[in-house]
């Protein structure tokens, strides 16, 4: 676990994505100060003249006229202030949650499907939102609390040194009760998030599993065990609350026992029980009043500091969780700068052999395989046979463990920017992404730039187009909830589309006719006839229809080939396919055996 310092360092460099936000929020903290001193020199002008050199109401002209300036433009400064702060916090956020999202799509969806869900949004949204408070108040209110007092003491020194010296002295007392109360505050905030995680995650689980729930009849018990998870978050939050309100009172506290002694100090100045401390000039009512009026501002960013420590806490135990996930971010780049994608591209693996985190047999193991230019290879074997590692290991999402694996130009993968290799990817699951938005939004997944003709072309391929033209909106209808409803076909289709629309030269495809009525199964066998013309497709089935389709079938088992051929070899008697006349498996795998495929 990191520790403090190391979490401090953190915050402090990503400080930078905030740009000049922050230096103009401390300027314009610094500058309200400069206002300050006009408005204490107008009051203390003011009273003087009226009070004790019976001045006339015309020799008032100027201060009067100074106090209402000074005002407004303490107010606006001080708008300026947080107005820029707080664009210095959001530019921060939104620059860590960009590199967030951006590590979640290198590490790819294996390592995503091993964390918890709640657990990597409490990170993406909840956790960087924690950071806010300590961007947009604490960090410039440390520089406030240099430049401000510093000023103040610049300000009174002149007038009164034993003024200066009082203020001097009482405020290190601020600065140490916060350091006190930061030792316990830090500790709490982790315990909350912890707290926060383990609710976010149960109610997730519990959401999801609600149909299982209510179906065994113990929906009701689920309710209690989730008021019981939140009740525990609640007095989390109460004690972290309850220790900024503490430290509050405390700093309240510190601060005017010290403006007391200084107005103590003054008062007896006055009367004539102290005679030092005003350079052998005596102490006049303009100085006292002036330095009385700048005296609860002295402590003031002392005080805001003191209230915005426990945003330093949160975000330090923010960061000790983002630090980890981001750790590894700054990978060494490969040596290839950029990669053209080829219009007609094939892979070769030459005794590739790869495992899992934590796994001790490998997944695939020694695997000899060349996949040509504009072929089209079908991929069958028992569950477990490591198909899908396969296809993760082609889409760049895990890594060979021995082997090479290079395109058929002799270029190894791993070398390729993954964008790169990426843009010459088409994907073809069995669950397609919906967006909940128009149909036309949908296809433009694959191609943001594809105009509505390019988008009919699509779907007039996929044999998907007089679907579409009797939708209520056409390309412009919604899709998914709220919207217009989809078949498990017609998603599949949607995601044929977005492979033609996409060009790619290598398509990869999760038995992309799994779960299909006969019909909605034609019309997707249609869709892949045409889609393959000039590709190179690996294809995942067990389904006669679709092996007709491929120029040679891979068989896997245990990660390893068992046998590779064409349809027609592997179909003869003696071979493993002998005899079949109709699809292997007309079951989908089990979602839970797939995972560890």
């Amino acid at each position: 676990m990191p520790t403090r310092n190391e979490s401090d360092l953190w915050l402090a460099r990503q400080a930078r994505h905030g740009g000049y936000w922050t230096p103009l929020a401390i300027v314009a903290g610094s500058a309200a100060t400069l206002c300050l001193f006009a408005q204490a020199w107008a009051i203390a002008t003011v009273v003087q003249r009226m009070v004790l050199d019976e001045g006339r109401l015309s020799e008032l002209t100027v201060p009067l006229a100074v106090l209402p300036l000074a005002f407004i433009g303490r107010g606006a400064l001080a708008w300026l202030k947080s107005e820029t702060a707080t664009r210095s916090a959001i530019g921060v956020r939104q620059a860590l949650r960009r590199r967030l999202l951006d590590h979640l799509a290198q590490r790819g969806p294996l390592w995503a499907r091993q964390q918890h869900s709640a657990t990597l949004g409490n990170r993406i949204w909840d956790q960087v939102d924690a950071l806010h408070g300590y961007y947009a108040d604490y960090r410039p209110q440390v520089w406030l609390c240099l430049t401000i007092p510093l000023l103040i003491l610049l300000a009174v020194f002149p007038l009164n040194w034993a003024a200066g010296a009082i203020l001097l002295a009482t405020g290190p007392l601020i600065p140490l009760n916060m350091a006190m109360v930061g030792i316990g505050a830090k500790q709490r905030q982790q315990a909350q998030f912890l707290e926060m995680t383990r609710m976010n995650r149960h109610f997730l689980d519990t959401l999801r599993g609600l149909a299982t729930l209510k179906l065994f009849g113990v929906s009701r018990q689920q309710a209690s065990v989730v008021h019981h998870v939140s009740e525990n978050f609640r007095h989390r939050t109460l004690r972290v609350l309850r220790l900024a309100f503490l430290s509050s009172t405390l700093l309240e506290f510190f601060s005017s026992l010290s403006i007391a002694l200084l107005a103590i100090y003054i008062g007896f100045g006055y009367l004539g029980y102290f005679e030092f401390g005003a350079w052998g000039r005596g102490l006049d009512l303009y100085s006292g009043l002036f330095i009385l009026i700048l005296a609860p501002e002295f402590y003031q960013p002392l005080r805001d500091l003191g209230s915005h420590y426990h945003a330093r806490s949160e975000a330090q135990a923010a960061a000790e969780d983002l630090m980890p996930m981001l750790a590894d971010e700054h990978a060494a780049a490969p040596a290839q700068a950029d990669w053209p994608v080829p219009e007609r591209l094939g892979v070769h693996l030459q005794g590739v052999s790869c495992r899992y985190a934590g796994q001790r047999h490998p997944a695939l193991d020694d695997i000899e395989l060349t996949l040509h230019p504009g072929e089209t290879l079908a991929v069958i074997g028992p569950s477990g046979a490591g198909k899908t590692t396969l296809l993760n290991l082609l889409m760049g999402f895990l890594s060979a463990e021995t082997g090479t694996l290079t395109t058929d130009a002799g270029m190894p993968i791993d070398r390729l920017p993954r964008e790169a290799w990426h843009r010459a990817i088409g994907w073809v699951g069995q669950q397609p992404a919906l967006l909940p938005d128009s149909l036309a939004e949908n296809l433009r997944l694959a191609a943001p730039q594809a105009d509505e003709r390019a988008l009919w072309n699509a779907l007039e391929a996929v044999d998907l187009a007089e679907w579409a033209r009797r939708l209520p909106r056409g390309l412009a209808t919604p899709l998914g909830e709220g919207g217009q409803p989809v078949s498990g076909g017609q998603a599949r289709q949607i995601s044929l589309a977005r492979a033609w629309l996409r060009r790619a030269p290598l398509i990869l495809l999760d038995e992309p006719t799994a779960s299909l009525d006969r019909d909605s199964e034609a019309r997707v066998l249609r869709g892949l006839a045409r889609l393959k013309r000039g590709r190179t497709l690996v294809v995942l089935s067990h389904r006669l229809e679709l092996l007709q389709l491929a120029e040679r079938i891979l068989m896997l088992d245990e990660g390893r080939v068992s046998a590779l051929g064409t349809l027609a070899e592997l179909s003869a008697p003696g071979q493993p396919l002998a005899g079949l006349d109709r699809p292997a498996n007309d079951e989908p795998e089990p979602a839970g055996d797939r995972a560890h495929d």
